[in-house]
């Protein structure tokens, strides 16, 4: 090919709050954009991303796609009714779904999908309002995975998740990791605190164990002392049931304090001057702040679950999110051992310098190549393993990785 290789990335979730799967997008646009021989186009939604507006190294296309669209029916009729002709406009060679589904029936250019965890897929009725949503969310996913040429996960967790789930070929399933944005240079020490505290970021959906966070500061203070406070990302007013009944237990609430929503600068001062970052969840695809807490010299506890101890590796503490006892214990040690927390410290630097988006997006090209190369029955170009198992310190995954 003697043309840059045109992509065409969905963007259409940059619409509406700037999520998860958002700062993937637009990390990974960012290095793309990078990258020699490669031209990137964006397809936005009727509300085009503000930072991109000004750039001349990204092309955007403005579609018809509305909040009102991201519902799980609305949003198949539109993939299904408007993309193939937005895809076939674009004049690209490639296609990358990157929002769990959104591989159009006759798509007219190879397409990859990127799946970024099979969540709602298990728990539909934390996720959906009707059997309607789910079944447009099932048949989107499952179509869209056997309709692309390749498909990428975030972990190799969910990789196995999604060929054991999704029935496919491992073949054409390959773990791409996210990245962590480097922390911004700072000089000198973080500030002190009146009194140290354990910190959580994410959101307070069920599988994200809140309550088990307030059953471990309790455990800590009846093991150790009291003077352990709990800085938590968000409201109290969106705490899920049982999160508000164990919250309602503390014998001192206030030393439970909630940040609302943060901004980068706020949350980098959170992560600096924290004792440890707690995560507790049942179920992640990826678990980005643990890796942003390592990058920002945060000691990690975290969930022995899902694919947390693939990302966390021996660089923290892994735990029973169900036993409050472990979780204070770990808590104590990195509290009171100054050697073993400056370790942790260390350890998690090392760990969070693998995960960059500049590696990912490194990763995500031969993913595109093998893309192009299957759907014009090509053999495919050899090049590195997508995911070095080894390097991570996670043993290979049951479905080994194909090699590109």
């Amino acid at each position: 090919m003697t043309h840059p290789l045109r992509i065409l990335l969905d963007a259409r979730m940059l619409i509406g709050t700037f999520s998860g799967v958002g700062r993937v997008v637009t990390s990974l646009v960012d290095e793309l954009t990078h990258q020699p021989d490669v031209r990137i186009v964006a397809l936005c939604g009727e509300e085009l991303y503000p930072p991109w507006t000004h750039r001349t190294d990204i092309e955007l296309i403005r579609s018809n796609f509305r909040r009102a669209d991201r519902s799980a029916t609305r949003r198949l009729w539109w993939e299904e009714r408007h993309l193939p002709r937005l895809i076939a406009a674009a004049g690209v060679d490639l296609y990358h779904a990157t929002w769990n589904s959104g591989v159009p029936a006759h798509c007219p250019v190879p397409a990859v999908l990127t799946v970024h965890d099979l969540i709602p897929w298990h728990e539909p009725r934390r996720h959906f309002a009707t059997r309607l949503q789910w079944w447009c969310h099932r048949h989107a996913v499952r179509a869209s995975a056997r309709r692309a040429a390749a498909v990428t996960t975030v972990t190799n967790y969910v990789r196995d998740e999604v060929i054991g789930t999704l029935r496919l070929d491992p073949a054409h399933v390959f773990a791409v990791p996210n990245g962590v944005s480097p922390p911004a240079p700072v000089s000198g020490p973080p500030l002190p605190c009146d009194r140290p505290y354990v910190l959580y970021v994410g959101g307070h959906e069920p599988r994200k164990n809140i309550a088990a966070l307030f059953r471990a500061l309790h455990a800590y203070w009846r093991r150790h002392r009291a003077t352990l406070e709990l800085h938590v990302t968000g409201s109290p007013r969106t705490l899920p049931a049982d999160a508000r009944a164990e919250f309602a237990r503390l014998p001192q609430r206030t030393a439970v304090r909630f940040l609302g929503h943060l901004d980068d600068r706020q949350l980098a001062g959170e992560y600096r001057r924290a004792a440890a970052l707690l995560l507790l969840s049942l179920d992640e695809g990826f678990g980005l702040p643990v890796v942003e807490a390592m990058a920002h010299g945060c000691p990690v506890i975290a969930a022995n679950r899902a694919s947390l101890p693939e990302v966390v590796g021996d660089a923290g503490l892994l735990v029973d999110p169900d036993a409050a006892e472990d979780a204070a214990d770990a808590l104590h040690r990195l509290v009171s051992d100054i050697a073993l927390r400056r370790q942790y410290i260390a350890a998690g630097r090392a760990r969070a310098a693998l995960y960059t988006w500049r590696r990912s997006a490194n990763t995500l090209l031969p993913v595109y190549q093998r893309a192009l190369a299957t759907a014009s029955e090509a053999p495919a170009p050899e090049a590195a393993r997508v995911m070095d198992p080894a390097a991570l310190g996670k043993p290979a995954p049951s479905a080994a990785q194909p090699t590109l």
